[in-house]
């Protein structure tokens, strides 16, 4: 009872500390709601250009990773339309979950995810601060609200045009926010010394991007911060090597627990490239820092535009690191993460429900993967029910798996007590 009353007792908690501090500091109010605003046009977004994929996803998907190039060019293009290399990486998990792209191909995707990561930071860098985006952004929020009383099309181009437009509004209240908030919250004269320092910061961008679920809008209050003068450039590139790895934590955990073999390895392999690019940024960050400031002396790039270069610099260089391991990772996956042995029966003793092995929430990310996963899941079922006919009809469960012989052949006489259990059987499956 005890442990039923916590959590929402906990999020009640957390609610209303949540809600005390938008009464107490209205800066802090604006910078939430920049934030809402953004997540919310993300999935807005998200949901608009999936329904516009409709049954196209999964030829695109097919055509796009037969070769590691062609994958590579795929995950840089999808993750710079929707904005999210941890939504592409999930859908990518779902595809190879329904078999529909090989494994290799899947990493080559993660690998573009990772590079197309870094265009919408270059874009908003290269926008400024200065630049206010709600001129365009409301009339961009009327015509997709009007849009979404037509038709399907012109409901999904709206949905997906107040995205947009969300995302938008959602940016500049971001940045009056970390103005506002200016005089209050100073992190830039933080002195914790080099190596601490770094590792303080790399430590808020990777939780940072835990809690938001996205790594863009991580580099969004990033570069918003860096903008208001309230962390340094150096704390900025460590704030996005660690959202780097939080966006692979948070794929790993879905990859992980709601995906057959094949997902859990793309989703390792995620994980892996984007601790081995953080740790070998880390080793490199004297060199990496040297080039981006000596780039910025040559070309008078601003704060903002620095932390775009170091973000694309290092996940550069973790693509130069994988890029001809892409097949020696996939065997070493293979090995690491190999099949459940086949062997053994479907129904388990006594009269405990079989679960689904083939849905869960990542697969509803596209139709096509919605629809392949249901269709291997009946199969599923099927075997299970044929097991279930073995036991009314007291056949061997055995004898299912085994390879035809004499059509003629007896079967063994059940062995005593025969106990007819079919209506618990039934009930309980």
């Amino acid at each position: 009872m005890k442990s039923n009353l916590f959590k929402p007792v906990l999020t009640a908690a957390l609610l209303a500390a949540l809600a005390y501090s938008f009464w107490y500091s209205a800066p802090w109010l604006k910078l939430c709601y920049g934030l809402a605003l953004f997540l919310f046009g993300m999935q807005c977004i998200e949901e608009g250009l999936r329904n516009a994929a409709g049954g196209t996803l999964e030829r695109l998907m097919a055509k796009s990773t037969s070769t590691p190039a062609k994958g590579l060019l795929f995950g840089i293009g999808a993750t710079f339309i929707l904005q999210s290399s941890t939504l592409v990486s999930l859908l990518t998990i779902a595809f190879l979950s329904t078999g529909l792209i090989t494994l290799a191909g899947g990493i080559a995707v993660i690998l573009g995810t990772n590079l197309g990561a870094t265009s919408g930071i270059w874009l908003l860098a290269m926008a400024g601060q200065s630049i206010s985006l709600s001129p365009v952004a409301v009339p961009m929020l009327v015509f997709g609200i009007l849009a979404g009383f037509l038709n399907s099309k012109g409901k999904t181009i709206g949905r997906v045009l107040v995205g947009i437009a969300l995302i938008f509004l959602g940016i500049d209240a971001i940045k009056d926010g970390f103005q506002a908030l200016g005089g209050q919250v100073d992190f830039s004269s933080v002195q914790a010394g080099g190596v601490a320092e770094i590792a303080i910061f790399s430590t808020i961008g990777l939780f940072l991007t835990i809690v938001l679920q996205s790594s863009h809008a991580t580099l969004i209050l990033t570069l918003a911060a860096l903008a208001a003068g309230q962390i340094s450039v150096a704390q900025g590139f460590a704030i996005a090597i660690g959202s780097n790895v939080g966006s692979s934590i948070s794929t790993a955990f879905v990859g992980m627990l709601g995906s057959d073999r094949s997902g859990q390895r793309l989703a390792l392999a995620h994980l892996l490239f984007n601790v081995v690019t953080a740790v070998l940024s880390l080793l490199l960050w004297l060199p990496l820092t040297k080039l981006v400031t000596f780039t910025a002396g040559l070309t008078g790039m601003g704060g903002l535009l620095q932390l775009a270069l170091f973000h694309t610099l290092f996940n550069g260089l973790g693509l130069a690191v994988f890029w001809k391991l892409q097949e020696r990772l996939a065997r070493q996956l293979i090995k690491w993460l190999p099949e459940k042995e086949a062997g053994g029966h479907l129904l388990p003793d006594g009269h405990q429900p079989v679960r689904a092995l083939y849905l869960n929430h990542n697969m509803l990310r596209s139709g096509d993967t919605a629809i392949r996963s249901v269709f291997k899941e009946i199969g599923h079922l099927n075997a299970v029910s044929l097991e279930a006919i073995c036991h009314v009809l007291f056949i061997p469960v055995d004898k299912l798996y085994e390879e035809q012989t004499d059509a003629d052949e007896e079967l063994p006489p059940p062995k005593p007590p025969l106990n007819l259990d079919a209506q618990a059987l039934y009930e309980s499956q």
